[in-house]
């Protein structure tokens, strides 16, 4: 591998032998000698880690792989681990159930050693049959392509509310320090990546579908506990008072803040579990939108929900009775 790895990409792993080896395969038909692919096993029990070490053995490029394990510790940890272990000016993250589509390596590439922006977001589409990938409807952020200034399109960001890892790379010079929270395994990007826009000055955006998200009812979007419901409860607390994002301004603030309430009322409603909406939530959502109610970029629709919670829960579990 040559002295300076432009672009590390990390990839946490636990169990994913179902669909490892289709996102191995799109990294190595892509793979150059600027890219470092970080693979973590975080204790998996499958033949996950079997299927890396095959994969090494048998790549065109094996010295560009660093294989790295750890005792089952959490996506977090894991993608901690290998960030600590990159040797990258850039670093990316991928998903070990995901794809990576045709160009995202020399697209990427092409924007670091042309324009050294602090952050680069690209494109993506939505899968569940890989065979369906092709026609899938490609998703972007909100701006236009090409390079701006974090200040102008931030508010935007936020707003569109997609804190996927793997949708932004990083210059790690920005944020050398930049972890994602331990023990968390359901909403740890909200609780990290939006500290990059605040170290980040200029951004690139491509507007190219690049990577290919896997949706199915074992990812963690599908599978809420209540520790974790508990997590994202006092993260909303920790923001409100400030213990969390305490330098990122007040209209990023807010617009996190709602998105999150909602975000947790979603996951109240879509648990059958739960009857009555707690009191305490609601009066917490209300207090919220006492104070936010004239916030830019959040629609009136999820406004009045939160504000009216009880009424539109009651109706739904009507519905369903």
């Amino acid at each position: 591998m040559q002295s300076q790895v432009l672009l590390s990409l990390i990839v946490p792993f636990y169990n994913a032998a179902d669909y490892f080896a289709q996102l191995l395969a799109s990294v190595e038909t892509q793979l150059t000698d600027a890219v470092q692919v970080v693979l973590v096993c975080d204790g998996a029990t499958d033949n996950s880690l079997e299927l890396a070490q095959q994969h090494i053995a048998t790549s065109a490029k094996p010295g560009s792989y660093l294989l790295l394990e750890q005792p089952n510790s959490g996506v977090s940890v894991a993608r901690n681990l290998g960030i600590a272990h990159s040797t990258g000016c850039y670093i990316g993250f991928l998903d070990a159930d995901d794809v990576i589509l045709p160009g995202y390596m020399a697209q990427l590439l092409h924007v670091i050693t042309q324009h050294q922006p602090d952050l680069i977001e690209i494109g993506y589409k939505r899968f569940s049959d890989i065979s369906a990938l092709p026609t899938a409807r490609p998703h972007y952020m909100r701006h236009k392509a090409g390079k701006h200034k974090v200040s102008a399109v931030a508010t935007a960001v936020f707003q569109s509310n997609r804190w996927f890892p793997w949708l932004r790379i990083y210059r790690k010079a920005i944020a050398p320090d930049f972890n994602f929270p331990s023990g968390i395994a359901f909403c740890e990007d909200v609780m990290a990546v939006p500290t990059l826009y605040q170290q980040a000055f200029q951004l690139f955006h491509l507007r190219l579908p690049l990577y290919g998200y896997r949706e199915h009812s074992s990812s963690a979007s599908f599978n809420v506990k209540p520790e974790q419901q508990q997590q994202l409860q006092q993260f909303i607390t920790g923001l409100q008072q400030g213990t969390f994002y305490p330098a990122i301004p007040a209209r990023w603030r807010n617009i996190l803040l709602l998105n999150l309430a909602y975000l947790f009322y979603s996951l109240q409603l879509n648990n059958p579990a739960v009857k009555a909406l707690p009191v305490a939530f609601e009066q917490q959502f209300r207090t919220l939108l006492k104070q936010l109610w004239l916030t830019p970029g959040f629609s009136l629709r999820k406004k009045l929900t939160l504000a009216f919670a009880s009424h539109f829960f009651h109706k739904n579990r009507l519905r369903q009775s």
